[in-house]
């Protein structure tokens, strides 16, 4: 399981999503799952925009969705000063937690969580 926590809706995270579906498709027989949480005061306000981005980028398979405060659900406990947090964990064990201050999630960096797919799909 892969969860994105993002603070900020740009071409990086763009990139991301659009590489994780990919990897959905691919892994299907070892039931990869993916989604994106836009975290926001104003959800309402990013449903829409969440929406257009989903058709413009054609994101079918990779749920996006938005939670309600900017600090996230409490229990996850994600910096405040990260604008990308993906964790990936396996079964009820998190293999994977990053932390992306702003604009630090380039694309070397989506590259590299690609790669740590593997973590979890072994």
């Amino acid at each position: 399981m892969v969860a994105i926590f993002t603070r900020k809706l740009d071409d990086s995270l763009v990139s991301l999503a659009k590489k994780l579906q990919g990897k959905l498709y691919e892994n299907s027989a070892k039931q990869l799952r993916c989604f994106v949480v836009y975290i926001t005061d104003e959800p309402a306000k990013f449903e829409e925009e969440l929406a257009a981005l989903a058709v413009k980028h054609r994101l079918r398979t990779l749920p996006l969705t938005v939670f309600d405060g900017v600090d996230g659900p409490q229990e996850i406990k994600l910096s405040p000063k990260a604008e990308n947090t993906v964790l990936m964990w396996k079964g009820l064990q998190v293999k994977s937690n990053y932390a992306f201050g702003e604009g630090e999630m380039d694309e070397n960096a989506v590259e590299n969580l690609v790669l740590g797919l593997n973590a979890i799909l072994e």
